[in-house]
């Protein structure tokens, strides 16, 4: 599968790769690391300051459009630290609302995954609220003081719709200027077709692990041959990647076996999705992984210094149009969940938080084919202020 445009910013950047491969395919890189502080992973002070000046101000994806096709759908989203509703209007629009009665501070809708309704109805005292947050209903209204339940709506969340991503902001002060905030990204996610994507399915898990160690986990070349030799390892090539920062995110390739034919073919025979896996860190929290077939996205959600709630969604070209390409899929969805990300991928990085309670290790080395690593770490404290050094 290609990607849908000849002037994608990703093809630039794999254009500048190639030509920086010497024979063999690897890019040398000479600069100087560093290290990363072990109190990076396990200073409680450290996370509360990255939910503060990170989580609680950041745009952050908490969904994607394909899920709420229809008015009346919606979902919850709790891994904020707040209780969000995210619905279809009746006019198509689709808006974040905390989920939370005007009344009595109940949760309106408890169920998880997606619903459909024509109206939310508090179980309590059975206030009900349109699908564009307006209250519509109060039982007994005339035993309330009418001041002091005039206008009482849903409070909405500022949220906006980009590449086919629902984004939210729990900071009011900081209006979302989602062109300002993506840049390039918003260019790559229109050529891989990233807005009409058909929701497929989604896992949700805990890891007992910092939310950063898996963000690394897909910022380097280094370890995919190893980790995964007995999965997807023996697809790619070994430490043949790139890596560049865009703005706040990260926009890192790694070379598949047919990257070595890709190098001799022209731009307009180039198979990228079968040549070249395409990783997306969208600041601050997200990964997005452009498969052969399919696109997986992450969103990790720091609960502790050791525990994160990971949510993978995976999300297809088009609905399967039969019970063999919907099986298909599923196997699919399987290998990558199950398999790669949390027996490999979650695996180690939990084994790495185990280890750091040891108190042996004090930073870890960077190698040259963990440059991802660095600029993470540089993104990440240019938000958090004074912490060491990377």
């Amino acid at each position: 599968m290609s990607i849908g445009t000849s002037d994608a910013p990703v093809l630039k950047q794999i254009q500048d790769f190639i030509e920086a491969c010497n024979g063999d395919g690897y890019v040398h890189k000479t600069s100087e690391l560093g290290s990363i502080p072990v109190s990076l992973y396990t200073d409680d002070a450290r996370l509360s300051a990255e939910q503060a000046n990170i989580f609680n101000k950041a745009p952050v994806i908490i969904g994607h459009v394909s899920q709420l096709p229809r008015k009346g759908d919606h979902f919850t989203f709790d891994h904020l630290g707040q209780s969000l509703l995210v619905v279809r209007g009746s006019d198509g629009k689709i808006r974040v609302f905390y989920n939370i009665c005007r009344h009595r501070g109940v949760r309106l809708v408890s169920a998880e995954g997606v619903g459909r309704k024509p109206s939310f109805v508090c179980p309590y005292h059975n206030w009900t609220y349109g699908l564009e947050g307006q209250l519509a209903h109060i039982p007994c209204l005339e035993t309330f003081k009418n001041d002091d339940v005039k206008g009482r709506h849903l409070v909405e969340v500022s949220s906006a719709v980009s590449g086919g991503f629902i984004f939210v902001s729990l900071d009011p002060d900081h209006p979302m200027n989602m062109d300002g905030f993506l840049g390039e990204l918003s260019e790559d996610f229109d050529a891989l077709g990233l807005p009409d994507q058909a929701f497929f399915k989604q896992s949700v898990r805990k890891t007992k692990s910092n939310w950063k160690l898996i963000v690394e986990a897909f910022q380097d070349g280094y370890h995919v041959v190893r980790l995964h030799r007995n999965s997807v390892g023996p697809l790619f090539m070994d430490n043949v990647a790139d890596t560049m920062r865009i703005k706040q995110h990260i926009r890192a390739l790694v070379a598949r076996n047919g990257f070595a034919q890709m190098c001799h073919d022209a731009p307009k025979d180039w198979d990228v999705r079968n040549q070249l896996s395409i990783a997306y860190f969208v600041y601050p929290n997200t990964i997005i992984i452009i498969h052969p077939d399919y696109i997986s996205q992450l969103g990790l959600f720091p609960v502790s210094t050791d525990e994160t709630i990971c949510v993978h969604s995976c999300f297809l070209d088009e609905e399967p149009k039969s019970d063999k390409a919907r099986a298909h899929f599923d196997r699919a969805f399987d290998i990558i969940d199950k398999e790669v990300f949390t027996a490999e991928d979650f695996f180690v990085c939990e084994q790495a938080q185990l280890g750091m309670k040891s108190g042996v290790n004090k930073s870890f080395p960077l190698s040259q084919h963990e440059v991802g690593l660095k600029i993470f770490h540089e993104i990440i404290n240019e938000q958090v202020g004074d912490w060491p050094a990377i």
